[in-house]
């Protein structure tokens, strides 16, 4: 055996010890990066728990409308406000709610959006934002706010 094949051999020969040592340690460094990126990151499941209270409070809704708009139960609701977390299809449903109100925030006032999100419209057939935020059908919104913005016609 060579030299070099025979000292690589000895630097691979560990204690055991050592490498469990070595192992937690960076299972520790990996937990403290996810934590912090979960801290850091807008859109983790800990911001939904907090915002969604917030968010209902200045749509001015009750919890049985906003569980209707986002076709879960008032129970799943109560749940999600205390903290259970938030499966990803209502978790996305509730990002869509969110960017439809922040847009609105920038057209009307805050107290404005929650009654216009549940007026029914001529340009959605009678049904209202709400009712097309329900069904999946936001992009009819973000269309017609685009074309609100531009100034163009529908």
């Amino acid at each position: 055996m060579s030299s070099v094949v025979k000292q690589r051999h000895g630097q691979t020969q560990r204690p055991k010890n050592t490498l469990k040592n070595e192992a937690n340690a960076l299972v520790g460094a990996v937990r403290e990066i996810e934590r912090a990126l979960q801290e850091s990151d807008p859109q983790s499941e800990k911001t939904e728990k907090l915002g969604l209270a917030k968010l209902r409070a200045a749509l001015g809704w009750s919890r049985s409308r906003l569980a209707q708009v986002m076709n879960a139960s008032d129970r799943s609701i109560v749940n999600w406000e205390n903290g259970d977390p938030i499966s990803p299809v209502y978790a996305a449903k509730l990002r869509e709610i969110r960017g439809v109100f922040d847009e609105l925030n920038q057209l009307m006032k805050p107290e404005e959006i929650g009654p216009w999100l549940l007026t029914e419209m001529e340009e959605f057939e009678g049904h209202s934002p709400a009712d097309l935020i329900r069904k999946g059908e936001t992009g009819r919104i973000w269309a017609s706010l685009f074309y609100l913005r531009s100034g163009m016609p529908d």
